[in-house]
């Protein structure tokens, strides 16, 4: 049985796309120096195309019980699995801001919460 290269299942797909959230604040670094030195080759949408080429791998494979694919959860994995592999993947032509990877790990985390509500805990994303 061959493994799965980027992860598989629900959880673990969505840890695996949130790692990447504290990348992008080092990534975005990067990529300001990059256009700094070479504004006409490089700009914040590409940055955001190129982090979301690597992070939405992780959802290539995320998956939803059965018994929720019609549930607040179920909806709103599909609509970050569509939203991620479209900026990474999806060479859309369109311009992605801040404000859309701020979206995207927004989403991640709202799932997360939503989870935790489905196995009956009181969740909360804490102020820090």
């Amino acid at each position: 049985m061959e493994g799965s290269e980027f992860g598989k299942g629900l959880v673990i797909c969505l840890v695996k796309f949130a790692e990447h959230c504290w990348r992008w604040q080092e990534q975005k670094r990067f990529y300001e120096e990059m256009r700094d030195k070479s504004p006409h080759l490089f700009d914040e949408s590409s940055a955001i195309e190129t982090h979301f080429n690597g992070a939405s791998d992780r959802l290539y494979e995320i998956e939803v019980p059965e018994s929720w694919k019609r549930t607040k959860i179920g909806k709103a994995v599909k609509e970050l699995k569509d939203f991620g592999l479209q900026i990474g993947h999806g060479f859309s032509g369109k311009t992605w801001t801040e404000a859309d990877v701020e979206k995207a790990y927004q989403m991640c985390r709202d799932i997360a919460l939503l989870i935790d509500k489905k196995l009956g805990l009181d969740a909360d994303l804490g102020t820090w």
